[in-house]
């Protein structure tokens, strides 16, 4: 069967792309509603983080096995109907009476989505003729980096002018006209299905390790680490599980993740570097807007603003990153990746509290600018000598790592972003004595405002958590630009072969 071109190839393009956009985009909506979600359903804001974590929970459980259900299903039968249990979700979701209605709800519409990115990924590919997969690719990657970008802004202006429920029945009209573009175009193009055994035991494995790794994540720093029994015992239970889940795949027959993948060298390098360089990504992503909300008196929205130039670059130069792909091979792009990424972190690193919205603006262009480099030609290895028959595997196995990745790198950063304020308003607070002359000439000036005594001494342990806020986001964006710095030195061994440097994607058609 012949790839598709015209204006067939446009509609599929945009309705899977669109689909992607809207899975990614509601990954991210909810996180600045959650004061909002939370004060509504009467439940203390940290309960209400678990909207959070069990959309989370139900995504990663669902992402790796993606192969599997593909084979059972077909890949264009898998994604309409992934596509409407997560519209039906989105429903109701918004339309939950009490919070467990609710955290069912996301719960459900996690384990819904999970094949939405594999598959519009792979469909894409599939659907696209040769000469045109790698624009096809930069295309779908533009839209994966500009959603996390939007969502923050797009929830904290629906939440604020409007009513939380309207984040997920945004979906609703979107879910619907996807479905129906991809079905009425691909449903003569549906992939081979094969009969293969449910492997239960992965299954469970799978799961009770992935919602026990989730909730450490999230929860971890929250009940002080190792120092919680719970915590503890999650840690244990999620590591046990991951060790028998791996044993257990090597060694039966019809596994439920094929980790025989990692044969491929260069899915295996793409591999190991999204999970490095997306867990130092939306580490930075969370990071510096929560930052600039409670340290700096921003808004949601103005936080949002801040960090929306990190969209900027991938929207207006992603699309021709498939010709650069082809043109200079991928190792070159990522040596420009790290480099930027780098500069953009040594950049972050040397704020304090008088930085603008400009410069903070400026320092998340700079991330855009590495973005560029980064998800099409990564996106291009991962998929580059994986035969078509097992693209669906390889890609929801990628995007399982680049999920938890994001999930390990929120929970790091964040972590040392809060321990690293805590040294700084230590130290920097032995310096603060009545006998400091920048103490006593600081309170002065507070006393000519009216604010003497405790006020005094209020606000002035607010500006020294405001200097020891920013002295941390300093020294986590130090180490982010050192991390980038040893994998350009080591991105040699990642190196294409001669001959090899843009080679296309090797999958067939649809159906084919």
């Amino acid at each position: 069967m012949k790839p598709l071109s015209g204006i067939l190839l446009f509609i599929i393009t945009l309705a899977l792309s669109t689909a992607t956009f809207m899975f990614v985009l509601d990954y991210s909506i909810a996180n600045v509603s959650i004061p909002y979600i939370s004060g509504d359903m009467a439940v203390a804001t940290d309960q209400g983080t678990y909207v959070i974590t069990s959309f989370a929970v139900g995504n990663a459980i669902a992402l790796p096995i993606t192969g599997w259900l593909t084979k059972k299903v077909g890949a264009v039968k898998l994604i309409c109907l992934s596509l409407i249990f997560f519209t039906i979700f989105s429903w109701t979701c918004g339309a939950a009476f009490n919070f467990e209605m609710l955290i069912v709800s996301r719960f459900l519409q996690g384990l819904a989505s999970g094949p939405m990115i594999p598959l519009s990924q792979t469909l894409l590919i599939m659907s696209t003729p040769p000469e045109r997969k790698n624009a096809a690719l930069a295309f779908w990657s533009t839209i994966v980096i500009t959603a996390p970008i939007v969502g923050p802004i797009l929830g904290g202006w629906i939440s604020y002018d409007y009513e939380w429920p309207w984040i997920f029945y945004i979906n609703i009209p979107v879910g619907i006209l996807s479905v129906l573009a991809i079905w009425l175009i691909l449903k003569k193009r549906e992939t081979p299905r094969e009969k293969a055994p449910v492997d239960w035991v992965g299954l469970g494995l799978l799961a009770i390790g992935v919602t026990c790794l989730q909730f450490l994540l999230d929860k971890g720093e929250q009940y002080d680490w190792l120092n919680s029994n719970l915590i503890l015992w999650c840690a244990i239970i999620s590591f046990v599980s991951f060790t028998f889940l791996l044993v257990w795949s090597l060694t039966t027959n019809n596994p439920l993740i094929e980790l025989k993948l990692f044969k491929v060298r260069t899915y295996a390098i793409s591999v190991f570097y999204i999970g490095i360089m997306y867990a130092i990504y939306f580490g930075s992503v969370v990071l510096v807007p929560l930052w600039l909300q409670t340290s700096m008196n921003y808004t949601s929205i103005w936080a949002g603003l801040a960090v929306a130039p990190i969209g900027i670059a991938p929207f207006l130069l992603g699309p021709l990153m498939g010709k650069a792909v082809t043109r200079f091979g991928t190792t070159r792009l990522l040596g420009i990746c790290f480099i930027l990424f780098s500069f953009a972190c040594f950049y972050t690193a040397f704020f304090d509290t008088d930085v603008d919205i400009w410069h903070v603006g400026f320092s998340r262009f700079l991330i855009g600018c590495a973005l560029v480099f980064f998800i099409t030609p990564l996106f291009s290895l991962s998929m580059r000598d994986v035969p078509s028959e097992r693209l669906a595997s390889a890609t929801g196995i990628f995007h399982f790592v680049r999920a938890m990745s994001g999930g390990i790198g929120t929970s790091i950063f964040t972590t040392m972003w809060i321990r690293r304020s805590a040294y700084h308003h230590a130290t920097v607070g032995e310096n603060l004595t009545p006998y400091s002359n920048q103490t006593t000439a600081y309170l002065d000036k507070l006393g000519e405002l009216g604010l003497q005594g405790e006020s005094g001494l209020a606000q002035l342990n607010v500006a020294l958590s405001q200097q020891a806020d920013v002295l941390s986001i300093n020294d986590c964006s130090f180490l982010m630009g050192w991390i980038f710095v040893v994998l350009l030195l080591v991105l040699p061994i990642g190196r294409e072969k001669k001959g090899s440097s843009g080679k296309e994607i090797q999958t067939s058609p649809v159906g084919e």
